[in-house]
Parts: C-alpha cells; sequence; structure tokens
C-alpha cells in the first residue's frame, strides 16, 4: 500500500505507543521518531488541511501522547539517561 500525502493521522491519545495514520495504516513510534522538526511538519499539514481550531485539539491531543511516551520510554530503559550524564 502507498503511503498518504499528507497522512490522515488519527488523534492520539495518552497511552498510545504510536503516531497512526487512519488511510495507509502508516506509523511513527511517538518515543523515537518524532523530533521536534517531524511534530512541527505533523501540526502544520494536519492544521492546514483540518484548520485552526481542530488542529488546536490534535496539537493538545498529540503533545499529551508524546509526553506520556517519551515519560514511559524513559522508565523502562533508564540506563540511556544515566548514559547522557556520563
Amino acid at each position: 500500500m502507498e503511503r498518504c500525502n499528507p497522512h490522515a493521522w488519527r488523534t492520539p491519545v495518552v497511552g498510545d505507543t504510536a503516531l497512526v495514520c487512519d488511510v495507509c495504516e502508516y506509523r511513527m513510534d511517538l518515543a523515537r521518531d518524532i523530533t521536534a522538526e517531524a511534530q512541527a511538519e505533523i501540526l502544520r499539514e494536519y492544521r492546514r488541511h483540518n484548520g485552526p481550531i481542530v488542529g488546536g485539539h490534535f496539537e493538545k491531543a498529540l503533545e499529551a501522547a508524546l509526553a506520556a511516551a517519551r515519560e514511559l520510554a524513559s522508565d523502562v530503559n533508564p540506563e540511556s539517561s544515566e548514559e547522557v550524564g556520563a
């Protein structure tokens, strides 16, 4: 199946591990794949296609899901955070 352009991202919720496209089912790991640049691009495209109000709701949901996924990832793999300070 071909990737969408742009993706029709499913609104994430806290507890999700990935951002998923409803059309092509492409997945981006919330803790690993979504950099600040990727997040900005996702939000820009989402707002452009869905408007500022829906885009604002999506942004809040994405930020909450990202924070939870990153916190869980750091709890699961604490040695990676220790290596940074060494």
